[in-house]
């Protein structure tokens, strides 16, 4: 049975005719006096639209692990047998797949050819990880932490909220697929040299703890460029380490060492020559606490590279300013403050919570005297340099 709005959704004909859905309220009152009808319409229509991008993150999701944007990147323009043909799947599985990737935007269509493409804007956001436009791994974190709203329905109503290890491993496969552009291709040879004299230090050999290392991509990337100097990737989720000892293996080092850092706590007297944090602070249960022990475990002429995400100093700034504030609240809720209120007492700074003034508020709290924001560009994230 198909129910059409009587505005803007058109007239489907049907033998018995089109059935229409009228927006008007069942009786009379407060809510049909007070509602705009135009503005009812547009709202109607914006959740719609929400309601399609709920379903597309599945659907791409399962065209990621399909290898269907690949193929038709690939192998396209082509038809639905091609492309099915090509990955050895079931042709009218495709074949819907397609129809839905065209009219919701990420796959292009021929009318003249009868052909569907890849365009390669969409090949650089679903498909080239090596972009800095891939955004393939948001899906991935949307789609893991849909089964999450029954417990929230719980942390909602006693304050506690979920670990990352919590979600499962398809959250920590989605948040390393986020990070991996920056930690993999600009870390070493952008970043790291904004921190004085630290390349030649690590070329010679030094200690690092990368805190927060996920799968360990960045924890890799610095460690393959100075083979002489070890590395130490600290993390609390076991899903995430497993992913790390994964990629570690498949990359054939021996100067990285993991930990869970409830097992083997970080050295409370300096040890490190760097410390490094890529979008953590602001999910940890205990920030204060955190950026306290990175502070003790420093070297005396050590320095802390912390990512952070970029966000204004209030809510009403982020809501008139902020181009994705949306999604950054919607990821807190979901996944960053969730990780933030996983204790009792949790801090939960949220996704847009560790602000440029917390973090010099905090950090100086802590014993840094040194704090300045790095001159680099990245559109999510803020960097900052700390120093004893």
């Amino acid at each position: 049975v198909f129910v059409f709005l009587s505005f803007g959704l058109g007239k489907i004909p049907h033998r018995k005719g089109p059935i229409f859905l009228s927006i008007q309220p069942a009786r009379e009152g407060r809510t049909m006096s007070e509602i705009n009808q135009k503005k009812l319409e547009g709202f109607v229509k914006q959740t719609g639209g929400m309601v399609a991008a709920g379903f597309n993150c599945a659907i791409s999701v399962l065209g990621d692990r399909l290898g269907l944007f690949k193929g038709l990147w690939e192998h396209g323009p082509c038809t639905s047998e091609q492309l099915a043909q090509a990955l050895s799947l079931h042709e009218r599985w495709v074949r819907e797949w397609l129809y839905h990737q065209t009219c919701i935007g990420q796959v292009e269509f021929s009318d003249e050819a009868a052909m569907f493409s890849l365009s390669p804007e969409a090949h650089a956001v679903l498909v080239d990880q090596s972009h800095p436009a891939f955004l393939m791994g948001g899906y991935d974190s949307a789609l893991a932490v849909f089964p999450a709203v029954e417990k929230l329905e719980q942390s909602f109503r006693t304050g506690i909220g979920m670990s990352y290890d919590d979600h499962g491993p398809n959250c920590a496969c989605g948040i390393e697929r986020m990070g991996a552009f920056t930690n993999q291709y600009q870390l070493v040879p952008e970043l790291l040299p904004l921190v004085p004299g630290m390349t030649e230090r690590l070329t010679a050999g030094g200690v690092v703890a990368d805190v927060g290392c996920g799968g360990a991509i960045s924890t890799i990337a610095m460690a393959q460029a100075f083979p002489n100097s070890q590395f130490i990737g600290y993390d609390t989720s076991e899903n995430a380490l497993d992913r790390a000892r994964a990629n570690v293996a498949e990359a054939r080092l021996t100067n990285i060492r993991l930990v869970n850092p409830f097992e083997e706590a970080m050295p409370s007297a300096g040890a490190f020559d760097l410390v490094t944090t890529f979008d953590v602070i602001h999910d940890t249960p205990y920030p204060d606490a955190l950026i306290a022990d990175i502070h003790a475990c420093l070297k005396q002429d050590g320095y802390w590279l912390c990512e952070d995400i970029r966000g204004f100093e209030s809510f009403q700034e982020n809501l008139r300013n902020h181009p994705i504030a949306g999604l950054l609240y919607g990821f807190s809720v979901m996944v960053c403050m969730n990780s933030g209120m996983s204790t009792a007492d949790g801090a939960g700074l949220g996704t847009l919570g560790f602000t440029h003034d917390l973090a010099k508020e905090m950090t100086a709290a802590a014993g840094f005297t040194g704090f300045s924001q790095l001159p680099f560009e990245n559109t999510m994230n803020n960097y900052y340099l700390l120093s004893k």
